[in-house]
């Protein structure tokens, strides 16, 4: 998908708009609070589009105005999505209150913060979660977006794909890491829960890159450390490469890689280029650091809490050998760089203390 927004001069908003299917007409929902949804089609010819390639006759362009939205403005509040997708694509910037920053969050786990996804809707103008959803052109797409000055990205996107990108779009970044085991955990039994339910066809879409699991998933014993063994003696090799240390390919392989050691030192490099690494169990220090970087506290005194089925299964998989082979990069990475952030936090603490003293 792409798209442009061209203006919003108040009482007429105009762009274009080009699907991933490039011979179909596009369709542009537009949103306000406590109105029912207009759909409306592209209805300008754009042949400087159609001269890029992107789409097949150029008819992709499209004009909000007063005929399509009484009054458009005064609504403060109006959002346009790609119909099909429901990708937002525009929404009005309010001075005062969204951030006038560009984020990333690249936050490993597959259960993301709720907390900073539902206040980051209400401090930036555009917000993108689970950005491993999207495919590489719309995300190109998403953060090359210059006319919106305030958008948060977050997911398990690959860092080395797109962080020459997010550099050149002045974009902030940010990652947030968890222990394998408790990752891994976490992991086996969402999915396990998925599998119990009606909504297993939701799983590519919910959780993109873990459908090679969703056999394994399936009656796990997560209570029984010898059926677990058993469970990873038999792995399937596509099944033992979705396992393979999933946060190193994440910060340290190209798409397509398998992680190995080499990789680990790479992803260690590319963290230390961020704005802001944290890991999970020292959360409140990584949201009021990150406060401090945007102006403006996402989380409050929230702090992510670990559900005790979780923990034992965690401790369960760190005493099985095999799994410590899986996440053998992972394991390295992460206690690395816990070590370097904890240390950090402990100079700064000692800053302050030092200071306070000579007052």
């Amino acid at each position: 998908m792409f798209f442009h927004i061209d203006y919003d001069k108040g009482a007429a908003i105009s762009g274009w708009l080009a699907p991933d299917n490039p011979s179909a007409v596009p369709k542009i929902l537009v949103r306000r609070p406590g109105e029912e949804d207009i759909e409306i089609l592209a209805t300008v010819d754009r042949p400087d589009v159609r001269d890029l390639g992107v789409h097949a006759t150029g008819l992709v362009g499209f004009n909000i105005d007063d005929a399509i939205v009484k009054r458009l403005a005064d609504v403060e509040d109006i959002e346009l999505l790609e119909a099909d997708t429901g990708i937002l694509i525009y929404r009005r910037f309010k001075k005062g209150k969204h951030i006038e920053r560009k984020f990333f969050l690249f936050d490993s786990s597959i259960r993301p913060i709720e907390k900073l996804g539902g206040r980051s809707k209400n401090l930036f103008t555009l917000t993108y979660p689970s950005t491993e959803r999207y495919g590489f052109e719309t995300m190109l797409v998403l953060i090359n977006n210059n006319f919106n000055k305030s958008i948060f990205m977050s997911g398990r996107s690959s860092y080395p794909r797109y962080s020459h990108f997010l550099s050149n779009a002045k974009f902030a970044t940010a990652a947030l890491l968890n222990d394998p085991f408790e990752e891994l955990a976490q992991r086996l039994v969402i999915l396990n829960l998925i599998q119990k339910s009606d909504s297993t066809h939701m799983l590519p879409l919910l959780f993109t890159g873990l459908t090679a699991l969703s056999d394994f998933s399936r009656d796990l014993p997560v209570e029984d450390s010898k059926a677990l063994l058993t469970k990873f003696r038999n792995l399937t090799d596509e099944e033992r490469e979705a396992f393979t240390s999933p946060m190193t390919r994440m910060f340290g392989c190209i798409p397509g890689e398998t992680p190995e050691r080499r990789h680990v030192t790479g992803a260690l490099e590319n963290l230390a280029s961020m704005d802001l690494v944290g890991v999970r169990s020292r959360f409140r220090d990584f949201s009021a650091l990150l406060a401090g970087i945007l102006g403006h506290d996402l989380a409050g005194d929230y702090e992510p809490a670990v559900h005790p089925s979780i923990s034992a299964l965690a401790d369960r998989l760190s005493r099985i050998s095999l799994v410590a082979d899986l996440l053998e990069d992972d394991l390295a990475l992460y206690s690395f760089a816990e070590e370097s952030i904890v240390s950090a936090l402990s100079d700064d603490a000692n800053v302050v203390a030092r200071d306070t003293q000579t007052m």
